[in-house]
């Protein structure tokens, strides 16, 4: 195989892998190469290549269990496969060149030129003929290989000639005339001359000779037919099959017509001269079956007796139908060059007139033809002769699609990429279903690096963007997500223009930018109604506590942004996040979703894109924005902080130690801060000041109540945290502070006033000296 242009690939080639990575290679080294002239034909050369070594790979097999049904069903899946992808290389090579070619390509044709030339002129102005000639090879080429023992040749009639000898010499000795039905001469046409027999023997040889010949006919095995008739002392048949191998040439080209040129083409001539000979054998009633069959083939004449020997053959059958007409098609061109010159016979109109009429008497035979054209392969084939793979592609996925099996999915999928390439055919909608039909079964292989390949090849940038947001809103995965992004990364194509809701950068390294914007704009609006506030809020914090799995969908899909350095697009939907995990009272979730990201770093990367990238990202983060995503690391600082404290407090600890003198300060050195500065100033200079006050009225009460349990706990190190806690209720109470509003706003006032009341318990310990310090 080829070697790879790239050594970027990510998906390599490799036929130990599965199936469907090998197709998706050859596709990923197409889109990777396609400006450096590498045209589909290329990986259709692949597609062959991969099911030629399946189909051989198989036929081992089957040698040694030629009893398993089940592996001749995948060999014949397999083989019929190959003979498919070399028909549409050959059909599709000859379509897309008449496609370019224009009239001035004929070859230079005078009144003397050749048939050769003449034809050749002909089947250019006609590529109907020339498709026929195409389907034919194709067949031949492709007709499983037959040997025979080349050995075994015996002298032509010889039983016949001993019989005669023998017939002579007891005539003489008894004076009697002998077997009147053996022929008396030994010359090639002595049967039909004198309607006498041979000896049965040779008549036996030569059925057995003549099925060889005409089995090396129908593989298009022509001078091996010649070769074979010579040895066997079948002269005569030799000489007519090397007038159907060969051309005649016009003699004034020739050089040897008289001097006053009016000798016409003598080439077409002798070729109609040619097939009145070898019609008017086929005609003769002694003649054998095999011989028969012989010239039928080669005059196109009544196949009827040819088609009854290939009743277990859907191909030999169409060979012996196609053949047929393509010789009446240029029997009919010839004819017309010299009508004079026309045969003196009829020879019968073809039993059809189209290859579309051959497809149909073939799924009509009621026969083994019939059911063998019912292969769904086989219909595929059909449809590339006529050139309707468009048309059955429609048909099939307007029904229920749950009925293509995935081998002919993958076949319909890859073929249609190819057409819609090269040709102007199949329908971009179409073409849209099938692909993401077969992206869907890729997911059900557990394939789905290889979705981004298939996606490329949509015709319409939005509808590859849905379909593929789609999945990768469900991928939550940490590896198969970075094997998506390294995949796409790597197919890439222009992008469209859209007047959605989303920014759609027209570069050409946006397509990943929109897809991913889109995944995440997906979930965002599934998850949306999961996060209607409902008073009262009730704040989950306990970081050990399970997260809800819309709560992990939702930050699972931003990540897609950090995973790809869209920190614009990063930094804007971890304030949608943040937002609405806050006012949902998700604590918990919030925690989870800032683990391992440093927020800060993040507008940091922002500044950096965009002093070096102006164009990359459309998303741009205001300075408030900024400001915010900063209050929520601060407030994230408190939260780890408060989780820490709770952590250390559950240890066995020495209230001495300096450890927890340090804990102490950090957490309510951190809480009061909060508490009198969170959002304080954004609520003064932002528009969005009414979801900061509602933000700040859920969480300054809890941060409260938390600090109030953190000295609480602290007054076994010192009672002045009982001091601490009693001037925090007294600040509650100062209108200085909007303490009260918050606790008013989000409906813990009485909390609040029945923790204060445990307070004064507590502080009763030590008696009215402990409440009163």
């Amino acid at each position: 195989m080829r070697e790879h242009r790239l050594n970027s690939i990510v998906v390599p080639y490799d036929q130990e892998t599965s199936v469907e990575i090998q197709f998706a290679s050859a596709l990923q080294e197409f889109q990777l190469n396609k400006g450096e002239n590498f045209t589909p034909f290329e990986f259709l050369t692949e597609f062959k290549t991969i099911a030629a070594k399946q189909a051989l790979q198989l036929g081992r097999e089957l040698n040694e269990n030629e009893s398993d049904k089940l592996l001749l069903h995948d060999f014949e899946c397999w083989d019929l496969e190959t003979k498919l992808w070399n028909l549409v290389e050959g059909l599709y090579s000859l379509r897309l060149s008449q496609q370019e070619e224009e009239e001035q390509d004929l070859l230079p044709e005078y009144d003397f030129s050749t048939l050769a030339v003449k034809q050749e002129n002909y089947l250019r102005r006609n590529p109907k003929i020339r498709e026929l000639m195409i389907l034919i090879n194709w067949i031949q080429t492709n007709t499983k290989t037959f040997t025979f023992d080349e050995n075994t040749h015996q002298i032509k009639w010889n039983n016949t000639r001993l019989a005669i000898n023998s017939t002579h010499f007891n005539a003489l000795a008894r004076n009697d005339g002998g077997n009147s039905d053996l022929v008396v001469d030994l010359d090639v046409d002595a049967p039909l001359r004198t309607n006498k027999l041979i000896d049965p023997q040779d008549e036996q040889i030569d059925s057995l000779n003549f099925s060889i010949i005409y089995k090396l006919l129908l593989a298009g095995r022509i001078q091996e037919a010649i070769d074979y008739a010579n040895s066997t002392g079948n002269f005569a048949l030799a000489l007519i099959l090397v007038g159907a191998s060969q051309e005649y040439i016009d003699p004034v080209l020739d050089g040897i017509s008289d001097s006053n040129n009016n000798v016409k083409s003598g080439g077409i001539k002798h070729k109609l001269s040619w097939k009145r000979t070898v019609y008017k054998l086929s005609q003769q009633a002694n003649l054998n079956q095999y011989e028969r069959l012989i010239y039928n083939y080669l005059s196109g004449g009544d196949i009827t007796e040819n088609l009854k020997l290939a009743l277990d053959s859907w191909e030999e059958s169409l060979l012996l139908y196609a053949t047929q007409l393509l010789l009446y098609k240029l029997e009919t061109f010839i004819s017309s060059l010299n009508p004079q010159e026309a045969l003196s016979i009829d020879v019968p109109k073809p039993q059809v007139d189209s290859i579309d009429e051959i497809l149909n008497n073939l799924s009509n035979t009621n026969t083994e033809i019939s059911q063998q054209s019912l292969d769904q392969i086989r219909i595929i084939s059909g449809a590339v002769m006529i050139d309707q793979v468009p048309s059955l592609l429609h048909k099939l996925i307007s029904q229920d699609t749950t009925f293509i099996d995935q081998h002919l999915l993958r076949i319909l999928t890859h073929l249609s990429i190819f057409l819609y390439i090269t040709t102007p055919s199949v329908n971009p909608q179409d073409l849209t279903t099938i692909i993401t039909l077969y992206v869907a079964k890729l997911t059900e292989c557990k394939a789905p690096e290889l979705i981004p390949i298939y996606l490329s090849f949509m015709p319409d940038e939005k509808d590859a963007r849905e379909t593929y947001s789609l999945y990768l809103a469900s991928l939550t995965d940490r590896e198969q997500r970075m094997k998506q992004l390294e995949m796409s990364k790597k197919i890439i194509q222009p992008v469209i223009a859209d007047d959605e809701m989303m920014i759609i950068d027209d570069s050409q390294g946006a397509k990943l930018i929109n897809v991913l914007r889109r995944t995440v704009e997906r979930v965002m609006n599934e998850t949306a109604e999961h996060y209607i506030p409902h008073a009262p809020i009730i704040v989950e914090d306990d970081i050990n506590s399970v997260v809800d799995e819309v709560d992990f969908k939702l930050y699972r899909a931003v990540e897609w942004f950090f995973d790809n350095k869209m920190y614009g697009d990063a930094i804007s939907a971890t304030i949608i996040i943040i937002r609405r995990f806050l006012i949902c009272g998700k604590l918990t979730a919030l925690k989870q979703f800032a683990m391992g990201k440093d927020f800060n770093q993040l507008l940091s990367d922002y500044d950096l894109q965009n002093l070096r990238e102006t164009e990359e990202d459309d998303i741009e983060i205001s300075e408030d924005t900024k400001e915010e995503l900063k209050s929520y690391v601060q407030l994230l600082q408190g939260l780890n902080f408060i989780d820490e404290w709770k952590e250390f407090t559950r240890q066995d600890i020495s209230w001495s130690s300096p450890m927890v003198t340090n804990c102490l300060e950090k957490v309510t050195g951190t809480l009061h801060k909060l508490m009198l500065n969170w959002f304080k100033s954004l609520i003064k200079t932002s528009e969005n000041t009414l979801v900061y006050q509602n933000i700040r009225a859920i969480y300054i009460p809890y941060l409260i109540m938390e600090l109030l349990q953190v000295y609480t706990l602290a007054r076994a190190k010192d009672w002045k945290y009982i001091k601490f806690a009693f001037e925090l209720i007294n600040d509650v109470a100062n209108e200085e502070y909007d303490y009260l509003q918050c606790f008013t706003s989000c409906g813990r006032l009485n909390e609040f006033l029945t923790q204060a009341g445990h307070l004064a318990v507590t502080a009763s310990e030590r008696g009215t000296s402990g409440i009163f310090i």
